[in-house]
This record gives C-alpha cells, sequence and structure tokens, in this order.
C-alpha cells in the first residue's frame, strides 16, 4: 500500500497543513483504507478529518476481526453495522469536543469519510461526501466503483457531511466480489478533476494513462513512502488543483 496527501496552493503558500486525513492499515487477510476531507468553510475542519479517520480505522479493525463475511448479503450486514456505529461515535465525539471548546459547534468538525475494506475476493465500500474508488482488473482494465461528485444520486456541488450525516441513506455502501483485482486507488476530490474523465459534469471513467503511473509508484518491490507525496505536491498537479489531495494506492499481491 501506498498513500500520500499535499495541501491546497491557498493552504500551502499560508504555510497551513491539509485538512485531509487518511490511515492504511494491512490485517491479516484484509486492507484496510480509509481517507477523509474537512469541509474548507468549518473552522475545526482538519479536527474532524483526523477524528473520522481514527474512528473508523477502530471500527473496521474491530468488525473485520469477526468471521468474515461469505455472501454479499453479509457483507451489506456489516457495513450497515459499521456506518451505524462510526456515524453515532463521530456525532459523540464531535459534541464532546465543542463542549470541551466552548465557543464551538460539532458541524465545525464536518467531514466526509470513505472507508475501503478490502478481503479478496471482496471489496467493501462505506462512503459519505465525494471521496472516489477505482479498481483495476487484471486485464488492466479501470472502473469507477465509487464515482466523485456529479454522479445521479447527488448534483454537482453538494456535498454530505458528517456529523450531520446520521441515517443510513447518507451514506453509500457498496460491496463488489472481484476475483481478478489486481489495483485499488482511493482519493479525496481534491483530485477527481485529474484523475476521472468526465462527460459534462457526469464522471465517465478513470484517466487511464494517470493511473498507469500512478500504480507504477506501488508496484515496484520497495515502495518509496514519500512517492505519492512528492507527486502531489508537486507543481505540475498543483497547478492542475488548488484544493487539497490525498490518494491511497493498493497492489494486493
Amino acid at each position: 500500500m501506498l498513500g500520500g496527501s499535499a495541501a491546497g496552493g491557498a493552504r500551502a503558500r499560508a504555510g497551513v497543513s491539509s485538512q485531509d486525513a487518511y490511515a492504511m492499515q494491512k490485517l491479516d487477510d484484509a486492507l484496510l483504507l480509509v481517507t477523509a476531507d474537512g469541509a474548507g468553510s468549518r473552522r475545526c475542519a482538519a479536527t474532524g478529518a483526523s477524528l473520522v479517520v481514527a474512528l473508523a480505522m477502530k471500527v473496521f479493525v474491530t468488525l473485520a476481526g469477526d468471521p468474515p463475511p461469505a455472501t454479499a448479503a453479509d457483507w451489506s450486514r456489516l457495513l450497515d453495522m459499521a456506518w451505524d456505529r462510526l456515524s453515532r461515535r463521530f456525532r459523540r465525539a464531535a459534541r464532546a469536543l465543542a463542549r470541551a471548546a466552548g465557543d464551538l459547534h460539532p458541524e465545525d468538525l464536518a467531514t466526509t469519510v470513505t472507508v475501503v475494506l478490502v478481503r479478496p475476493p471482496w471489496v467493501a465500500v462505506l462512503a459519505v461526501g465525494d471521496g472516489a474508488v477505482v479498481v483495476r482488473a487484471a486485464d488492466g482494465n479501470l472502473d469507477l466503483l465509487l464515482a466523485p461528485p456529479g454522479c445521479a444520486h447527488q448534483p454537482p456541488g453538494v456535498t454530505t457531511l458528517l456529523p450531520a450525516a446520521r441515517y443510513r441513506g447518507h451514506a453509500r455502501r457498496l460491496v463488489a466480489w472481484l476475483p481478478d483485482l489486481t489495483g485499488l486507488a482511493v482519493c479525496t476530490d481534491g483530485l477527481a478533476s485529474l484523475l476521472v474523465e468526465y462527460d459534462g459534469s457526469q464522471p465517465r471513467q478513470p484517466a487511464a494513462a494517470a493511473f498507469a503511473q500512478l500504480f507504477a509508484l506501488a508496484e515496484v518491490a520497495d515502495p518509496d513512502p514519500m512517492a505519492l507525496t512528492r507527486v502531489l505536491g508537486g507543481r505540475r498537479v498543483g497547478a492542475l488543483t488548488d484544493d487539497d489531495r490525498t490518494l491511497l494506492l493498493a497492489v494486493p499481491r
């Protein structure tokens, strides 16, 4: 697995850190990847993003330790359980932080979150907001498993955020049987315009040339842990997007 993140141009120039957060973990027979994008207009967005990533890791590591789901219905039940736990715990923690600070509201920690649990041949996704997930098959074909903003269920520019999201209908839950999975990517919306090709406002397909270069970074025998961060923070990417950007890559072996 390989992960990287970089602050958007305005924040980088001001010496302010990114409001994205991420974590990755290799479990016994699974991979767990989590990204979050704190709402830029909120006072404590970075705190909210870090908080939801930490909570998501705890929730999913616990659930992944149970007997593995054997069917799509079992996986769907696991995601429902994970969402119920994660949303409740985030709301509770946000309220506690707001009370402790005295001048904050839980909405000041508003954030998206995207969680991907890979236990071959299954891939399960839980997402609130505008993250994206791309999968690669053995023949090199790329698919948008989770589409970024512009998809039919959500108008462009409208993003659901925690802690306001509390009902199951606020979270996207996807389960896929992918026996020929050879690569997986998870990104925040700051990279959508670079990594996804659009037909008007509708996401059409992953950008094949970009992903060929990116997956190559993760496929070497001893990946450089800072390789993605250097790419995302470089001038070439910075000239194309001014938003915070985070990307996680996994190459199941």
